[in-house]
């Protein structure tokens, strides 16, 4: 097993160094009204589940939770057809979770059994799947109000990071301790595994390379199973049909190790990877990757999760010198990779620590 993820990914906090903080998130942010809820991207704090909302429009984040899950180690937060989905990593109450963004009091409720869940997708209406820290895949029915879940053949005890749906129609999972990408065929869930180019294989994004479409792949790198030093980290791309990754991205243009762990595509074909104190911006326009790392006044800064949406780019960064008290923050980034001027944006309480972050998505 790769020991960079010996432990879920929602008890991983980036610890960087101190950083100049932008305009703060206000007290009068507006609660979820009429369809406001569908613009706002949504946060989860791990230690009890609460979510908060922040406003694009108004650079806003309430200091009030709209939903909790009240479970330590949550992590993923995810939306299909409206419905909000939040991931329970360990615990005696493990598994997926469920709310109405919608509702004038949006609760959550626990949906199936308990399962290490971490990360989920919806190739369909019909069927959804989730990864697990040590159980394999599982499928579920997403419209079922009380769904079972199914172990997928060939997953059983395998750690498993982020599952995404590919324009292929294929669903692609991290197979985190293997170093590898499962191919999934929702149609008959026949398992196809690729080896990537570097251990620690976590983040998954569909997009498109050198013409072809497929999916590009953050290794963090992992550790060295002797002396625990990191290993160096890569971006790998396989294209659809393709049984073999190719290797994108394996260090700095001006020399220095990368250890990527989630990315986006923006709208030049560029990415923007981010993972364990460090965000990258790589320029894919000429025949070699160009690599550079990101910084805030000139601090490095990265976490476990990124969105992307209208051009901007959001990294979640949890800040704490003890593991008890917490600054939490918002960086917002132009596709340039330049912060914009109010980020970043100072979000949840001292007592939280931000996990994940995802639009709403109807």
């Amino acid at each position: 097993m790769d020991k960079r993820h010996s432990w879920p990914l929602v008890f991983i906090i980036a610890v960087v160094a101190s950083l100049v903080v932008g305009c703060s998130g206000g007290t009068d942010s507006p609660t979820p009204d009429d369809t406001s809820y569908t613009t706002y991207l949504y946060m989860t704090d791990t230690y009890s589940g609460k979510v908060y909302t922040y406003d694009p429009a108004t650079h806003l984040s309430p200091t009030t939770s709209i939903a909790a899950t009240g479970q330590n180690a949550t992590g993923e937060i995810a939306f299909y057809e409206g419905i909000g989905y939040a991931c329970v990593g360990s615990g005696t109450n493990e598994g997926v979770y469920r709310f109405d963004p919608s509702d004038t009091n949006p609760s959550f409720s626990k949906i199936g059994d308990a399962i290490a869940a971490q990360y989920i997708s919806f190739p369909s209406s019909s069927k959804g799947y989730v990864s697990t820290y040590g159980g394999g895949l599982y499928s579920f029915a997403p419209s079922s109000s009380s769904p079972s879940y199914s172990s997928i053949s060939g997953t059983s005890g395998m750690t498993l990071q982020e599952v995404i749906v590919g324009s292929d129609g294929m669903v692609y999972i991290a197979d985190n301790g293997n170093g590898a990408v499962l191919r999934i065929d929702p149609s008959d869930d026949s398992v196809e595994a690729i080896s990537t180019s570097a251990g620690g294989t976590t983040g998954l994004v569909a997009g498109t390379f050198n013409g072809s479409s497929g999916v590009f792949v953050a290794n963090t790198g992992g550790y060295d199973p002797d002396t625990w030093a990191a290993l160096p980290g890569s971006i790998d791309f396989i294209p659809s049909g393709s049984t073999s990754a190719t290797t994108v991205a394996s260090a700095l243009s001006g020399g220095g190790s990368i250890y990527p762990a989630r990315l986006v595509q923006l709208s030049d074909g560029s990415l923007i990877a981010t993972g364990y104190s460090h965000t990258y911006r790589v320029a894919l326009s000429g025949a070699t990757a160009t690599v550079s790392e990101l910084t805030a006044s000139g601090a490095s800064f990265g976490s476990m999760d990124i969105a992307l949406k209208d051009g901007l780019v959001y990294v979640p960064v949890s800040v704490t010198s003890d593991y008890i008290s917490y600054s939490n923050y918002l960086y917002v980034l132009g596709e340039d990779g330049d912060q914009e001027s109010y980020s970043p944006v100072s979000v949840m309480g001292s007592s939280e620590s931000i996990s994940n972050i995802a639009f709403y998505e109807g």
